[in-house]
């Protein structure tokens, strides 16, 4: 059965959500189609190990979508940044990181905020995750650490990795998208490397009006 995604139609932003929800529901079915086409070819195989190839195929799929989902903007309202960022790690992991024998830890407070603003700041840190096991780890095992925390009227949110830092930020999709979401957010972002890893810093106010 294809899950049910309910967001707000807009944001204070204007920002078309009802768009982003008809892209993620048809993602969502898609999704939903490729893995019941796999779990039907395991069942039809006479082969033990083409089942137990097409099942772990079907389980990864499914984790990928559960990622997927997490990345949705929460129901309209105020949000647990907390809970939002702590879902979205655990999904990312589950789908990305765990093979890759890479761990993520979360350390978070708890940060009530608009949901148009939670979403955005787990857009951010999702791709910063992302980044550090691409560009930090470079494909190796390790660790990345994400903190949030409540600093005054700001939200700051930090990703660090322990892997083989470059030298200056490496321009890209996801670079661009975290300072693209630092902006609508009315903050920034900052990268910091060192011998012994890098860390990604967003800064936000709790609301627009900060």
């Amino acid at each position: 059965m294809t899950p049910e995604f309910h967001i707000a139609e807009t944001t204070g932003r204007d920002f078309p959500l009802h768009l982003v929800e008809e892209i993620s529901h048809r993602v969502a079915n898609e999704y939903a189609e490729a893995i019941a086409g796999l779990s039907l070819a395991a069942a039809g195989s006479p082969r033990c190990e083409v089942k137990q190839a097409l099942r772990a195929a079907a389980e990864r799929l499914h984790a990928h979508a559960e990622s997927h989902r997490a990345l949705l903007p929460p129901i309209q309202g105020q949000v647990n940044l907390a809970d939002h960022v702590g879902r979205l790690c655990s999904a990312f992991s589950k789908a990305t990181l765990a093979d890759r024998q890479v761990r993520l830890a979360v350390e978070t407070d708890d940060i009530w905020l608009a949901s148009d603003r939670a979403w955005r700041i787990g857009l951010a840190v999702a791709e910063l995750v992302r980044n550090a096991a691409r560009h930090g780890l470079r494909g190796r095992a390790g660790a990345i650490v994400v903190q949030v925390a409540l600093a005054g009227d700001e939200v700051v949110c930090s990703v660090g990795d322990d892997g083989v830092a470059a030298s200056a930020v490496q321009p890209g999709r996801g670079v661009s998208l975290v300072q693209a979401l630092a902006m609508e957010l009315g903050g920034s972002v900052e990268w910091w490397f060192s011998q012994r890893g890098s860390v990604a810093r967003l800064r936000a106010p709790i609301d627009a009006r900060s």
